[in-house]
């Protein structure tokens, strides 16, 4: 849903000037490419939401995505990689403010009464952003 404070706020305002500078990005004969030496590929692109398309489809071509619910499901290997590897994780420190009000949210989404967690979701749902699903 477009609302009116959308279109009259900033988040519009910086669209609609990227939008502007995108059009007239490429002009004839552009082409866009990815890759090195054999695994080069390039295509003729006439604006740059074609160079876009291409450029995701080609990504997606080359990824492969995998789903879990949780780390056990997934096999030794891929655990290391992903957030075992001293490497490469991240850790964060959590700072809980209030211990009650964490306390109050967790046991409402994770516990076994499901009416307050359904209500909550409902409730929440427009708020939500980044969902995977």
């Amino acid at each position: 849903v477009i609302t009116q404070d959308f279109v009259h706020g900033a988040d519009y305002a910086a669209l609609s000037e990227a939008a502007s500078t995108f059009r007239d990005l490429l002009g004839d004969g552009a082409r866009v490419e990815r890759g090195e030496g054999e695994r080069r590929k390039e295509e003729k692109v006439s604006d740059f939401r074609q160079a876009m398309r291409w450029l995701i489809a080609q990504a997606e071509h080359a990824t492969a995505r995998q789903r879990y619910k949780g780390l056990g499901e997934m096999n030794p290997e891929q655990l290391w990689e992903t957030t075992m590897d001293p490497a490469v994780r991240r850790l964060l420190r959590v700072q809980i403010d209030d211990a009650i009000e964490a306390d109050r949210v967790f046991t409402m989404l994770m516990g076994d009464e499901v009416e307050p967690r359904r209500l909550f979701i409902e409730g929440n749902a427009l708020r939500a952003a980044n969902i995977d699903v």
